[in-house]
């Protein structure tokens, strides 16, 4: 399993929180969520998607508790690749660069709707709640981010 999503996940862990030190803790609180609940990963309808979830959860646990690190690495010496097909990548980078001035819920439903460019639909199914709901959230995340995008000059980037 760790050798063919660990690159993977690492990435990701090293994306939401931009510090390779806290990415490294973040896989250790995954391994170690993998190996309390590995009944639930195998039993999942996809394990690659439970694991980026479960990476989600440790980095955003990480970010909240306050181990961010004050001197984050910029994206772009994070995130070589950049946005995945289909994702805007200047909302992504406004969601990215502003996750801690999120609540703990909008940051879940912010990751999976503007980095991983899932539909509402589909963030509406992994949530458990109804797409009017997510439709809302995402509109409330929008206005939050649109006064830090006025000034960073990516007004469109969430409309």
């Amino acid at each position: 399993m760790y050798r063919r999503y660990g690159p993977l996940l690492e990435r990701r862990c090293r994306l939401l929180l931009r510090d390779d030190s806290l990415a490294e803790d973040a896989m250790q609180e995954l391994i170690a969520t993998l190996l309390r609940r590995g009944e639930t990963f195998r039993q999942a309808d996809s394990p690659y998607r439970w694991l980026c979830r479960a990476a989600e959860r440790a980095s955003l646990d990480l970010l909240r508790r306050g181990k961010r690190s004050r001197d984050a690495l910029s994206l772009d010496d994070v995130d070589a690749l950049g946005a995945a097909p289909g994702v805007d990548a200047e909302a992504r980078r406004a969601v990215l660069e502003s996750l801690e001035r999120l609540a703990p819920d909008e940051q879940h439903l912010a990751v999976m709707l503007f980095v991983d460019g899932l539909t509402q639909s589909e963030a509406a199914d992994e949530l458990g709640v109804s797409r009017v709901t997510v439709n809302k959230r995402a509109s409330q995340i929008r206005t939050e981010l649109r006064l830090r995008l006025e000034d960073d000059g990516m007004k469109e980037a969430l409309s």
